[in-house]
């Protein structure tokens, strides 16, 4: 659960730089918006609404990469996965 968390804080992390900076690729973008969706179907199963949550972000994560979005998406995005991912670490 700790490696998962990690991932999410990463994944938080980059996807600001990505969506209020424009610093990283957005190829880079699209790999990490994957492994979260993967995530996400992965755990789905349980009907955790979290997962739910996660194929929501993975999905805005994926269209930021082919579509220019409000800066209100990677702050709502990053703060949900920030938060995750600080509470997956603290279990």
């Amino acid at each position: 659960m700790k490696l998962l968390g990690i991932l999410d804080l990463f994944i938080a992390i980059c996807f600001w730089i990505f969506g209020i900076f424009g610093l990283l690729p957005s190829g880079f973008m699209l790999i990490l918006g994957l492994f979260l969706l993967v995530k996400g179907v992965i755990f789905v199963t349980g009907l955790s609404f979290a997962s739910i949550l996660d194929i929501i972000s993975a999905i805005i994560i994926i269209a930021s990469t082919g579509y220019h979005l409000p800066i209100i998406f990677p702050i709502i995005v990053g703060i949900y996965l920030l938060q995750k991912g600080i509470f997956s670490l603290m279990s």
